[in-house]
């Protein structure tokens, strides 16, 4: 499938810098481009090379004496270009109204406003890619980590997409025998039910491993949601400070200084920690904003993957530690026993006791505002540990979004379907319609039996330009 009309944007971020890139591809993409540049050597845009630079001026449409730029440009001609087509692209000063000056002159020559997603979009439809490679160029683009990064890359030049049409392979290998021997019983020879059920086992393993790995590739690419508890005045900002290395809440000695949520981004171990500062939890809000700031708390904690629990250690434990513990039920948490260099009033047996928290969970901290904090590097170390970080390889490779595993969930259920009817001695046509089944939803995953909607939705997460 191919799209004729020809788009433009700009394909970098608006604003100042040193270049901005204007992108334009489609079947008129050069003719176009050509009314508004003019090669510093004097030859058209179909007589450059492809795939090299060339020093030329931007001038208005019909008027080469009135130069506005001085650029580079390229061309890269179909089908040799990210979209399949022949693409231009205009290397220009940077800042918004250079780049969007030339972009509006383009528009008037004919090019239409790329909407969002639609070079990628034209890449998936003229097969430069699948669905993995388009959705891993987003999860690059927003990579927040270098493992979130590494991941990212491998699923753009194909590491998954080639263990997705591996399984395939394996299925369709059953399929085709079924298929042919249907055709040909005297000429073909069946396979039997054990090496059926071997392959469908191997499938079966390579799934569950994808699977199993959605989480470890979600938290790749979104990093660990990390949400910051606790009552007011414990040290919850001072602990934001102290794991980002920076001042970036404020901290004093009045409670309720906190009224938002405030997020920062660390790395730990190659992985993202985003850090979620939340308002202290009381009984009684002082104001209607504090209120707002306590909600936004309960609601993150639902989200959170890892919940910070801040207690000061000086002061005994109240209702309202009560109350968090009972809202930390279930989800993974680090109790954080803050203010350790002074006289403690509350102890690791404590909290043991009264919360029922595991002593490996509980951390003694202290995050004094003039002076060096205590127990940071151990918080890290027990995060890490916790998520396994220092165990990841970078040679693996991991489903990132809830889209894939879904695919994947379905395409099981079907093997495992006719995983038991082998088994069970079914006749073979029972299998086939079982593993069209699977192929289908793995078709899902790269792109190839996807929706109309699936896509759209898909393309909708890209920015303009991309």
């Amino acid at each position: 499938m191919k799209i004729f009309d020809t788009i433009a944007a700009i394909a970098t971020p608006l604003g100042s810098g040193g270049i901005a890139i204007i992108r334009i591809s489609g079947e008129n993409s050069q003719e176009i481009s050509q009314q508004i540049i003019k090669t510093k050597s004097g030859r058209t845009l179909k007589e450059l090379e492809s795939h090299k630079l060339t020093l030329s001026d931007i001038h208005k449409p019909d008027d080469s004496d009135s130069v506005i730029d001085e650029a580079l440009i390229s061309i890269m001609r179909a089908p040799n270009s990210f979209t399949g087509e022949t693409v231009v692209e205009i290397n220009c000063h940077g800042g918004y109204f250079a780049a969007a000056s030339i972009l509006n002159m383009l528009l008037d020559c004919g090019a239409r406003m790329a909407e969002p997603g639609e070079f990628t979009r034209r890449a998936f439809m003229n097969g430069k890619t699948d669905m993995l490679g388009a959705e891993a160029t987003m999860d690059l683009i927003d990579a927040k980590s270098g493992l979130g990064l590494s991941n990212a890359a491998k699923s753009l030049n194909g590491t998954l997409s080639h263990k997705i049409n591996a399984l395939r392979d394996s299925i369709m290998e059953i399929t085709a025998n079924i298929s042919a021997f249907a055709d040909y019983p005297d000429e073909i020879e069946p396979l039997t039910e054990q090496e059926i059920s071997e392959k469908l086992t191997s499938v079966k393993t390579e799934l569950d491993s994808l699977i199993d790995g959605f989480e470890t590739g979600k938290i790749l690419r979104d990093g660990i949601t990390t949400v910051i508890v606790g009552k007011p005045n414990v040290g919850k900002s001072s602990l934001l400070n102290a794991l980002s290395r920076t001042e970036r809440a404020i901290v004093t000695d009045i409670p309720g200084t906190t009224r938002d949520t405030i997020e920062e981004y660390i790395n730990l171990k190659g992985a993202s920690l985003r850090l979620l500062d939340t308002a202290g939890i009381r009984s009684e809000a002082a104001d209607e904003a504090e209120q707002i700031g306590i909600e936004r708390t309960m609601q993150n904690i639902e989200l959170a993957d890892l919940c910070l629990f801040v207690i000061d250690s000086n002061i005994p434990t109240d209702d309202r530690d009560e109350k968090i513990a009972e809202k930390l039920k279930g989800k993974n948490t680090i109790v954080i026993l803050n203010k350790s260099d002074k006289t403690t009033k509350v102890t690791r047996s404590n909290i043991i006791e009264k919360f029922g928290f595991c002593e490996d969970d509980i951390i003694e901290t202290s995050t004094p505002i003039n002076s060096e904090p205590t127990g940071i590097d151990l918080l890290e170390k027990t995060i890490a540990d916790k998520f396994a970080l220092g165990t990841l390889s970078s040679d693996n490779v991991f489903i990132s979004n809830t889209r894939q595993r879904d695919s994947l969930i379905k395409s099981k259920k079907s093997v495992c379907l006719a995983l038991e009817s082998a088994k069970n001695g079914m006749p073979f046509d029972i299998l086939y319609v079982d593993l069209e089944d699977a192929l289908s939803a793995l078709g899902e995953v790269i792109g190839t039996t996807v929706q109309e909607e699936i896509i759209d939705m898909v393309f909708s997460r890209f920015c303009v330009g991309k």
